[in-house]
């Protein structure tokens, strides 16, 4: 989970080049001087941008979802060609205004091509047509868009899919059975699980409430999704429904 967690920092600051590179206005400048395809950078900057809104659910969601962790594996490799290809056009205009403004140096030879840039933008442009289409097969959202349908968390969980939470867990699970926080007086004794989103603390908490140690240590127990609006009030009128009477 932490290689697919630091994948997603790598991606997003690899959009950010892409979003700085395109808006410079040398490159504009260059594209729109030596016959480079105009309308492409800005279909290409506007594709960025939808996936780019998306970005911080997929890296959440690829944690569980094998397809949203392609989606993003796909998703880095046409960013990484876009960046290989602007690349290729800041260095060519960086060489030709060296060449201009140095008269006593000859014209190098360079293998830039215009027509080849322009069909890669093209084909760049067309895969990242297909990955936004995906974005919506998904059910990818941005920042501020919530789904209708969104269903609040379970204590459910598929052990089989998680990796690398064992260590964690079983600090946390020797922290539950401690005597201190068992203790019968009328403390209540809460340990927090914090982060940044995505980083898998609902699936630790899903981890603990099932591990078979917890069950044979709490006679009660019950799980309560607070969801992203906390609300005291609602969350206490759920939680009581689900502790029988003792």
């Amino acid at each position: 989970m932490a290689g697919a967690l630091v994948g997603g920092a790598f991606l997003s600051a690899s959009l950010q080049v892409l979003f700085d590179r395109l808006a410079s206005r040398d490159v504009v400048n260059f594209i729109r001087g030596h016959n480079l395809n105009d309308t492409l950078l800005k279909k290409l900057k506007r594709k960025l941008l939808t996936v780019d809104a998306v970005l911080d659910d997929a890296e959440a969601k690829q944690i569980t979802k094998p397809a949203v962790k392609e989606w993003m594996d796909e998703l880095k490799v046409v960013v990484y060609d876009a960046e290989d290809v602007l690349d290729e056009i800041a260095t060519e205009d960086l060489r030709r205004k060296i060449e201009a403004g140095d008269s006593q140096t000859s014209m190098s030879t360079s293998t830039f091509n215009v027509q080849s840039i322009n069909c890669r933008m093209e084909e760049i442009v067309d895969r990242l047509e297909d990955i936004v289409q995906d974005r919506d097969v998904l059910g990818l959202k941005g920042v501020g868009e919530k789904s209708a349908n969104r269903w609040p968390s379970t204590s459910l969980v598929d052990e089989s899919q998680i990796y690398g939470r064992d260590e964690i867990k079983e600090e946390l699970v020797q922290l539950l059975l401690s005597d201190h926080v068992r203790s019968t007086d009328d403390a209540i004794g809460v340990i927090s699980i914090f982060g940044m989103g995505g980083t898998g603390k609902t699936t630790l908490a899903q981890l603990l409430y099932n591990d078979p140690r917890v069950k044979e240590c709490f006679d009660l127990k019950a799980w309560v999704c607070v969801s992203e609006e906390f609300d005291p009030v609602r969350v206490t009128k759920t939680v009581t429904p689900r502790i029988p009477s003792v």
